[in-house]
């Protein structure tokens, strides 16, 4: 993301629902997620699932659906300024 200069990692969970598992940033380094964050919506979920099962990762609803959870997460990763300063929020 970010031309390359903020990369995720995200699982999914036995109900279909995504979770980020970690997120690095260029020049504020790696953030893990603690085990109960909070997952995206089912159907946000499929969003972002579909999206990469068909290669469409400029599809504005991706981003829309990510910008969405990094808001909700912020605080919880520790990692708002990071999201900030990549304009991810």
């Amino acid at each position: 993301m970010q031309d390359d200069s903020v990369f995720a990692d995200f699982d999914i969970d036995d109900g279909g629902h995504v979770a980020l598992r970690r997120i690095s940033f260029d020049g504020f380094g790696c953030y893990g997620a603690p085990e109960n964050l909070r997952r995206i919506s089912l159907d946000h979920s499929r969003i972002l699932i579909d999206s990469v099962a068909l290669a469409e990762f400029g599809d504005p609803q991706v981003e829309q659906v990510l910008r969405r959870y990094f808001r909700d997460i912020a605080n919880t990763i520790e990692a708002r300024e990071a999201l900030a300063t990549h304009e991810l929020l």
